[in-house]
């Protein structure tokens, strides 16, 4: 099972949430005055999408708004219901017909609230960003994380997620928001980068306010970290961010791409040979994406008997492992899910020797991430 085979699962979820909507909803057509007001922000995406953080994203003119589907969006904390909303905003470029767009915001809200366990009501398919390559935690106590859903391809799509837990109560927020930038700068630019995730940080203020959820929020974001670039491999056991404590082996395990440490909910290590290519990736999932990568596994494993994820630890079915621990708040009530998987080839049989080493990379790794986030001894295969 390839990378780019997850990377398309995990991102589909807000076109699969979109079509649902029913089709293109076109604010602004040359023969419409309101095409030269352009779209308020303040009134889509339910009224959570915060117009200055917007702007700076998608800059200054006429906008059109693609889909806004809200669902249960009014009953969080009151009927029992949860938000599960998606919008899309893309700025027109008025010279071009049918608004070809420059920047574009993709955003989705998901909620859930279950009586004393409201993990068990995520969404059954994968959340964006769930298996995103390299997230990147953002600073000053939030937690999430900034990732470039596809380097390989291009550096202009960037992903900024933030998780909510409410304090003193069965709820959460994720709040997800995808963007694209023009010009001859992408998401390299750390000023860009900075923009898209306080964008995600203000909407989740926002969607907290909407729903009632008091949650602690981080500071106002100053920078956030560009996610490790495939050239920005360091020795393996001089690894302090993520890969600290993963055991070197000789020259095929000696190289390490890995990101500091910090609250978000998801973590990832590559681990691989002298010549830089890597050939594990190590990966944590907390709170939902724990919930998202089960469902995930679900799906690619289907016509297995047993889904990967659901026992305590064991044996992915194309090679790797997986191990769990239990954790406390923010991710209290869902357990989170630790996994070494081989990279971009099919491992259905592995050697005594390579089965040792990744039982010994997941334990290293697992207990690391676990200790960090403050959770139990990970249980390991």
């Amino acid at each position: 099972m390839g990378g780019n085979r997850r990377l398309i699962l995990a991102g589909a979820l807000l076109g699969a949430l979109l079509l649902l909507a029913g089709g293109l909803l076109w604010t602004g057509g040359d023969d419409e005055p309101q095409a030269e007001e352009g779209l308020r922000l303040r009134e889509v995406c339910d009224g959570v999408l915060p117009e200055r953080e917007a702007r700076a994203v998608l800059g200054e003119g006429p906008l059109m708004e693609d889909i806004s589907l809200a669902q249960g969006g009014s009953g969080f904390g009151t009927s029992g219901l949860s938000p599960d909303i998606a919008c899309a905003v893309t700025r027109r470029l008025p010279e071009k017909a049918w608004g070809l767009d420059a920047g574009r915001i993709e955003v989705t809200v998901h909620g859930a609230t279950v009586p004393g366990s409201w993990r068990e009501n995520w969404s059954d398919l994968p959340l964006p960003g769930t298996y995103v390559s390299a997230p990147a935690p953002l600073a000053g106590g939030w937690t999430g994380f900034f990732a470039i859903p596809d380097p390989s391809v291009s550096d202009h799509k960037g992903l900024a997620a933030v998780f909510l837990d409410c304090v003193d109560d069965n709820r959460a927020l994720l709040v997800t928001v995808r963007g694209k930038k023009d010009g001859a700068y992408g998401f390299d630019d750390p000023a860009h980068r900075t923009v898209l995730a306080r964008l995600a940080t203000a909407t989740a203020r926002k969607a907290a306010g909407r729903w009632g959820c008091k949650a602690r929020f981080g500071e106002r974001l100053r920078t956030v970290p560009l996610p490790v670039a495939d050239d920005e491999d360091v020795p393996l056991e001089e690894a302090d961010g993520t890969c600290e404590g993963v055991p070197a082996r000789g020259r095929t395990f000696a190289r390490a791409w890995e990101s500091n440490r910090g609250g978000a909910p998801q973590e990832m290590c590559s681990v691989g040979n002298s010549g830089g290519t890597p050939l594990y990736a190590l990966r944590a999932f907390y709170g939902p994406y724990a919930t998202s990568a089960r469902a995930a596994w679900r799906d690619w494993y289907s016509s297995e008997e047993t889904t990967p994820g659901r026992a305590p630890s064991g044996k992915l079915p194309e090679g790797g492992l997986w191990a769990t621990a239990t954790c406390p708040a923010p991710f209290a009530g869902e357990t989170a899910l630790f996994a070494i998987e081989p990279l971009d080839r099919e491992r259905e049989k592995s050697t005594r020797e390579e089965q040792a080493y990744e039982r010994a990379a997941l334990k290293a790794f697992a207990e690391a991430s676990a200790e960090h986030h403050g959770c139990s001894a990970p249980r390991l295969p």
